[in-house]
């Protein structure tokens, strides 16, 4: 899934980029605009799949902020250091707003207001000033004359308060601006919003790989059984897989919890790891990504089995690498680009990077298996201390667990909601 995200500097008055104020944009035009959601979007794409170092390169970033999202939850997740919150000009400021704002200044935010108007003067004083860090002023909004009054008032009143000049056009408007003692600029004068791109990883993806993680032993059980339940999505897909021909179990169950120990950890780990690629496969854009899944498969259980033969390599490990060995071609992104989002070790991840380690050894085996590369194949192979003719029969106990995977795979990734 492409997610897109645009951001336009903000430069003090030596022309240097201070910060970055984040904009919406959408593959698809929405009917109707909704600033909460553009707003929760906006973090979305910045904090998970394009990455805030990425989008910040070190300074900090402008977020607008409605007045139902200023009383949610957000002020515990976002870090102070990194976001200035700008309070949009159809907040209502009231007393139970100046209570919120008060909340978010003791958190150590950056507390901005957008698109001031004059009647926030006339209607407040300190109980507001005094939380207010940085006034954003439209500059084609407001004339020249009335920018300098209220500069003049503020300034005097409340001196820690600092005035960046929105849509900054021209280079007349830029000394003009400079002149009237505005300290930030932004404007299509030094440089217009820059579009961000990249691919989201399908939003169940993460949860699916922290509980293949889970399956590893029995410890998690009660940690996976609470994900699951917890997650409308998934639960139904457990319930289906109960019923499914595949699985041969027609139990009427009372919960999920007894789905699951009817359907067995074993089985669980195994359909979770085909909704894994079921995901994938949804959001890639291209015919290929049957092939793309099923090389994917293959790979997963080449490595698990090799892992398991050689008993130096962690067999479950193993089968994650394997499973994710093709997600930059499913989802059509650079693997740099997506594997921060992945909840996997470290190792895990480097390995998917190409750096060296046993496990990328067992993933090119795996690889070089499933295109038919056979003198690669049991070359690796014997790296691992693994006889030829003990090579080929773990590769043929693979081709017979992927037929057997194959038989329900289509009916699987088309009926799974």
């Amino acid at each position: 899934m492409e997610i897109l995200l645009a951001r336009q500097p903000i430069v003090d008055r030596f022309g240097s980029i201070d910060a970055f104020e984040l904009l919406y944009r959408s593959v698809e035009t929405p009917a109707v605009f909704d600033g909460d959601l553009a707003t929760m979007d906006v973090l979305t794409n910045t904090l998970i799949h394009l990455g805030v170092d990425r989008v910040a390169e070190g300074k900090r970033l402008f977020i607008n902020f409605t007045g139902d999202l200023l009383q949610s939850e957000l002020i515990d997740h976002l870090n102070p250091t990194q976001f200035v919150i700008e309070v949009l000009e159809t907040v209502q400021i009231d007393e139970m707003m100046l209570q919120t704002l008060q909340k978010w200044k003791e958190a150590g935010f950056v507390l901005a207001l957008d698109d001031f108007v004059t009647d926030l003067l006339r209607h407040h004083g300190p109980e507001l000033f005094d939380l207010i860090d940085l006034i954003k002023i439209d500059i084609e909004a407001i004339n020249p004359r009335e920018q300098s009054a209220i500069l003049h008032i503020l300034k005097r009143n409340y001196p820690h308060i600092r005035f960046l000049a929105e849509r900054v056009e021209t280079h007349e408007d830029h000394t003009r601006s400079l002149a009237m003692g505005y300290d930030w600029f932004q404007g299509y004068f030094y440089a217009k919003p820059m579009l961000m791109k990249g691919k989201a990883v399908p939003p169940q993806v993460p949860v699916l790989l922290k509980m293949l993680k889970w399956l590893d032993t029995d410890d998690h059980y009660d940690d996976v059984v609470d994900e699951i339940e917890g997650n409308p999505y998934i639960s139904v897909q457990v319930l289906q897989l109960i019923n499914s021909p595949g699985i041969g179990l027609r139990n009427m169950v009372s919960s999920v919890r007894q789905a699951i120990s009817l359907l067995g950890f074993s089985q669980l780990k195994s359909w979770i790891s085909l909704i894994v690629l079921r995901e994938m496969k949804l959001a890639s854009p291209y015919q290929w990504s049957d092939e793309l899944l099923r090389s994917s498969l293959h790979c997963a259980k080449l490595c698990q089995l090799f892992a398991t033969e050689t008993k130096t390599l962690k067999a479950e490990s193993a089968y994650m690498i394997g499973l994710l060995s093709h997600i930059d071609a499913l989802l059509s992104v650079d693997i740099g680009e997506i594997i921060d989002q992945l909840p996997i070790e470290p190792a895990l991840k480097n390995v998917l990077q190409g750096e060296d380690h046993p496990f990328r050894d067992c993933l090119l085996l795996a690889i070089s298996a499933d295109r038919g590369e056979f003198e690669r194949f049991e070359m690796l192979s014997n790296r691992f201390g693994i006889m030829k003719h003990r090579a080929y029969e773990l590769l043929k106990e693979s081709q017979v667990w992927l037929s057997q995977k194959e038989l329900h795979l289509q009916d699987k990734t088309d009926s799974i909601v």
